[in-house]
Order: structure tokens, then sequence, then C-alpha cells
């Protein structure tokens, strides 16, 4: 079921499996504004619905013109609002380039050790395994 769609996103939720499905928009084309305010979209949406697991796919979100002050702040912002849920797993499909894949890997521990996440993230190359994990049994 579409929970929320606009012209950047599609917030697709379904109750059996508990996995709410986005796909993040490529932030070169609509800017770190629109980018951060569809970060709170679906982080308003995971607290109202009470969703235990999203499928990320962030595969075209190119952020190589961010600079890492702005991208932690964003990243940031995302876990504090995460933290307020009860979210238990993210699947984040990963882009293709290694350069952003190692920026966001490096990011994102830092970040889990330093705020104390209460999510597991872990980061595949596409959606099938994605999926495959997060209907495994915790």
């Amino acid at each position: 079921m579409i929970l929320y769609q606009n012209g950047l996103i599609q917030l697709e939720y379904q109750p059996s499996t508990d996995i709410l499905r986005v796909t993040l928009p490529n932030a070169q084309h609509i800017g770190l504004t629109e980018l951060q305010r569809s970060l709170d979209t679906i982080a308003g949406y995971i607290q109202s619905y009470d969703v235990k697991n999203l499928l990320l796919n962030s595969s075209n979100t190119v952020l190589h013109d961010l600079d890492d002050t702005a991208y932690r702040e964003m990243v940031v912002r995302f876990f504090t609002d995460l933290k307020r849920t009860r979210l238990q797993r993210i699947a984040r499909i990963g882009t293709s380039s290694a350069a952003h894949e190692m920026r966001s890997a490096v990011l994102t521990s830092a970040l889990e050790q330093e705020m104390i996440t209460s999510f597991i993230l872990e980061s595949f190359p596409n959606e099938g395994v994605a999926l495959q994990w997060l209907q495994e049994e915790k």
C-alpha cells in the first residue's frame, strides 16, 4: 500500500512483513533541502505507522558535491529522528560509487557508535538480498 508519494519519493508499506520501501531521489538534481525534507517525511511515517523494517534504496542518491559537515548533519538528523521510533532494521541499497559507499560506511559506523542507535543498519548491493535480510528471523 502506498502511504505517501510526491515527485521525489514514494513510501510503500507492506503490513504483512512490516517493511517500508523507499527509493531516495538523486540529490544532485533536487538539492540538500529537498533531500532533508524527504528524510524527515520518511521518519515521520515510520513513527506514525510504527514500522520495524526499512528498505532504503539510495542507489541513485549521489552526494559528491556535498561537503562532509553537511552530509554528517543530514545523517545525524535522520538517525536522531529514527531513534524516536521503534525501527529495528534498515536495509540500505548502496550506490555503484565505491568512494560514496566508503564515505557512507565510515560515517554511519561512527554515528551508530556515538549515538547508540536502536536499529541495525546494513548495506546491500541489490534489493533482493536486502529484502531477504529484512525478512529473516531476528
